[in-house]
């Protein structure tokens, strides 16, 4: 069921950029099999704070954000990972105070939609990625939301 769920998400933002430069091939080819790529976990300093994601498929492939929804980590996305990571570059942060990303005290750090949206765009500005698709989860629609109007102005969705 998860699959499926995920399945559903991934079709939807798939459609909801047709054409668009980061938008996957409709028919993409198969770069390698399953059996053969691997997800990497790693972290990155934004502004201080370790961010923790999950990373699989070729660099050269069409790249796919993965927004978790709350409360929830990269961790749901591991079956997607290991299922497109042929034909596409995916990406799956944990926002702070999420999964093995930092958890800053509140009194020290903003834990607002608007805030995580620009931690978020500054750690895909860190990882250098300048043309992408973006999925998120129903329950992190408004935040994901926010993080793709903030980061439209510099990047190529």
């Amino acid at each position: 069921m998860r699959w499926t769920a995920n399945a559903a998400i991934l079709s939807l933002v798939l459609a909801a950029f047709p054409g668009s430069a980061g938008a996957a091939p409709a028919n993409p080819e198969p770069r390698s099999t399953s059996a053969t790529m691997r997800v990497f976990y790693r972290s990155v300093d934004v502004d201080g704070l370790s961010i923790f994601y999950r990373e699989a498929g070729p660099a050269d492939a069409p790249t796919l954000l993965l927004l978790h929804g709350f409360p929830s980590s990269s961790r749901m996305f591991e079956p997607l990972l290991s299922r497109l990571s042929d034909s596409y570059h995916l990406i799956a942060p944990d926002y702070p105070g999420f999964g093995h990303s930092d958890a800053p005290e509140a009194k020290t750090f903003n834990y607002t939609f608007d805030h995580l949206a620009e931690v978020i765009g500054r750690f895909v500005e860190k990882l250098g990625i300048r043309r992408m698709s973006c999925s998120c989860r129903i329950m992190a629609a408004r935040w994901g939301f926010a993080s793709r109007w903030r980061i439209r102005k510099n990047f190529k969705l």
